[in-house]
């Protein structure tokens, strides 16, 4: 209920010294949000006149969850002293579209933002004063990230997304104090607003990710993100102030089909692998990337496109053709957000989140958890089910794998984008000993059995990073 939130909010401002921001998780219950609001007693936020009496000597803001967490749209709530600060009152706009804040009778705020994106742009349009992490958060947060992965006897992660100058160096600190216990593939986030940004940027302080890109066996940092699409306003809200990443790992960008294929061209000339994002945009793609193959070798560099939702089969063939390798997150686009996709024909649904496909074509495909939830064996309960949250339907039932093939890509299919394939992966004499232990065989339990199934230990390099008990 909202009283059970004010209380939340109470039991903080009586710890903190008067005047300390109190920034909460969202409402609903971790690790998503589904229906918040709705699921409070009374369906609505707090208003600041609420968070106002729960906490009169501190600004309040109950931040939003974002699609990340959970599905637009998602409320954020903020006390009047949040608001004051923030500058937010009768007469503020979001410049942002998608940012609705909700107005009493009288047409003041009543604290409560509703943010209809999935990517979050309130906080980077209306609360400049909110605090931001700082680096000592984000190498803590880091650190205490790693055992949670090892619990589910994760050993290597692969960031695809770019990440921004900040996570960058809270690896590098880990690295530094040898506490990096998960072997660490990195992408750049670039901070770069056009083409002639990126030209001079490639030149002067990317030489370290050209090629296979730079470091070790635990941290390696290897090729740009570069995004395709996106608002045109988030380059404007990113650029007032480009370290304000808030709890995300890259710096958001947003580029048009133009400039996507002028920066492309430009870090293959400079031998910088490129990392894109292609969801439902594969058909859009497709051709830009084969324009820039016919000028570079990007098969043997390794480009990869990521999070593949809706395919046709003729841009799979195309990805085969260009040599390229695919990451896909099935856990989302079947499982999460499937429901939008329930009204595609049978071809289609079997083409989402295309892993057998691919597989089929002998394309270099991987899957990833990408915390949606961060459990590998939920992920890949996805991909041998292909069951959608919300109706529970089968998602395409042409586009099932078998147990094998899931573990493949969740496991040694992923070394193909490290260029490690030669010394990760398989449990054999000259890889490195990273295992984990599991209290079931993955690779015959029935498909709904394999969320159930628990690490009982996790091995790195031939040390013991985790045991149960």
């Amino acid at each position: 209920s909202v009283e059970d939130v004010l209380a939340e909010v109470r039991r903080l401002a009586g710890e903190m010294p008067k005047g300390e921001w109190i920034v909460t998780m969202p409402v609903g219950e971790p690790p998503y949000y589904w229906d918040a609001p709705r699921r409070l007693a009374e369906g609505c936020m707090p208003t600041r006149r609420q968070l106002d009496s729960a906490a009169p000597e501190h600004p309040v803001l109950i931040s939003s969850p974002s699609g990340y967490w959970g599905v637009p749209p998602c409320h954020m709530a903020l006390n009047s002293a949040a608001l004051r600060m923030n500058g937010i009152g009768r007469e503020t706009r979001p410049r942002a579209a998608g940012i609705e804040i909700l107005r009493d009778a009288e047409g003041e705020p009543t604290g409560v933002i509703v943010e209809h994106n999935y990517m979050q742009l309130a906080d980077l349009d209306l609360l400049p004063a909110v605090p931001k992490f700082t680096f000592a958060d984000r190498v803590e947060g880091l650190r205490q990230a790693l055992p949670v992965l090892h619990m589910k006897g994760i050993t290597s992660i692969y960031e695809g997304h770019g990440c921004a100058p900040d996570v960058l160096a809270s690896f590098r600190e880990l690295w530094q104090r040898a506490q990096l216990t998960v072997r660490s593939a990195l992408v750049v986030s670039p901070s770069w607003f056009s083409p002639g940004e990126a030209k001079r940027a490639m030149h002067d302080y990317l030489p370290y990710a050209r090629g296979r890109g730079f470091g070790d066996a635990m941290l390696r940092i290897s090729g740009i993100f570069v995004a395709y699409g996106g608002d045109p306003m988030v380059t404007e809200l990113v650029r007032r102030n480009v370290e304000s990443i808030a709890w995300g790992g890259g710096i958001r960008q947003a580029n048009g089909a133009a400039d996507f294929e002028e920066i492309c061209m430009l870090a293959a000339a400079k031998d910088l692998r490129v990392h894109t994002i292609a969801s439902d945009r594969l058909h859009e793609l497709v051709p830009i990337l084969e324009r820039v193959a016919q000028r570079y070798p990007i098969c043997e560099r390794r480009w990869v496109i990521e999070h593949i939702a809706k395919a046709r089969a003729r841009d799979l063939h195309a990805i085969r053709q260009l040599g390229v390798g695919v990451t896909l997150i099935p856990a989302y686009y079947v499982w999460k957000v499937g429901a939008r996709y329930l009204e595609l024909n049978g071809e289609e649904r079997d083409l989402l989140s295309p892993a057998k496909a691919l597989l089929a074509l002998g394309v270099a495909v991987s899957a990833a958890t990408d915390a949606v939830p961060d459990d590998p064996l939920f992920c890949m309960w996805s991909m041998t089910t292909r069951r959608e949250r919300v109706s529970g339907r089968t998602l395409g039932e042409g586009g099932v794998v078998s147990n094998e093939a899931a573990l493949r890509m969740l496991t040694v299919n992923g070394a193909w984008l490290t260029f490690e394939e030669q010394t990760k992966g398989p449990l054999l004499p000259g890889y490195y000993a990273d295992l984990a232990v599991l209290s079931a065989n993955p690779l015959t339990a029935p498909a709904e059995a394999l969320p159930a199934i628990e690490c009982r230990a996790t091995m790195v390099g031939g040390d013991w990073v985790y045991r149960r008990s």
